[in-house]
Order: C-alpha cells, then sequence, then structure tokens
C-alpha cells in the first residue's frame, strides 16, 4: 500500500514537472541577465543540442530542476523515485533520455550539489 502511494505521488509530480518544463521551452524570453556563473551551464545545455528560448531559460530550467528533485523526495530515504520522475518528465518534454540524464546532472552540479551523491556517475 505504501509502494503504492509513493507510486501515485510520484507519478502526480512528474506529470505537474512535465507540464512546467515544457512551458519553459514554449514561453517566451526573460530579461534577466545570465551571470558568468550560469554561463558555464548554459553552455552545456547548448551542447547537449536541446532547444531553449534563451540563456535565462535555461538557468531557469536548471534551478526547476532542482525544484523538481526537492517536490519529488529527492532528499529523503528513497531518492530512486525522484530521480527517475525528472528524467521522465525531461524525456516527456521530447529529449531523449541521455539528454535528460546529463542536463538533470548538470544542474545538480551547478545549482543543487546536495543531490550529486544520488544521481550516480
Amino acid at each position: 500500500m505504501f509502494r503504492r502511494l509513493i507510486t501515485r505521488t510520484a507519478a502526480a509530480a512528474a506529470a505537474a514537472a512535465t507540464a512546467a518544463i515544457a512551458g519553459l521551452f514554449a514561453s517566451g524570453t526573460a530579461s534577466a541577465d545570465v551571470s558568468a556563473e550560469d554561463q558555464q551551464f548554459v553552455e552545456f545545455v547548448q551542447s547537449l543540442d536541446i532547444p531553449v528560448e534563451s540563456p535565462e531559460q535555461t538557468v531557469k530550467l536548471g534551478h526547476d530542476i532542482c525544484a523538481m528533485l526537492t517536490q519529488n523526495g529527492a532528499g529523503g530515504p528513497n531518492p530512486v523515485p525522484a530521480v527517475r520522475g525528472t528524467v521522465t518528465a525531461l524525456t516527456r518534454t521530447g529529449m531523449e533520455k541521455g539528454q535528460g540524464v546529463n542536463l538533470m546532472r548538470a544542474a545538480v552540479h551547478s545549482y543543487c550539489p546536495q543531490y550529486g551523491a544520488i544521481i550516480g556517475r
């Protein structure tokens, strides 16, 4: 029963995250500047050939991935559903699985290093 609750919760969170991430790809550009420390993340995302509207949206995507991990329970005793849900949400936007995994890893490295141990190598 507890497993079913976790699965349902993770599925609902993944669906909500998919909608939020899909909105990033369709939304207009923001007006904020990208800082020098964000530039490395932006360049990495560009190297993955992931279409994003602007550098500002790319940075927002990185922060949104960290928020998704947090909301899905990545800091809890069983982070696996959070990681899988995040990758699934990214692939539902049209990314290949490898792109999604690499994007999540880059976001964790840049914006939420506290999850570095749970995303693997």
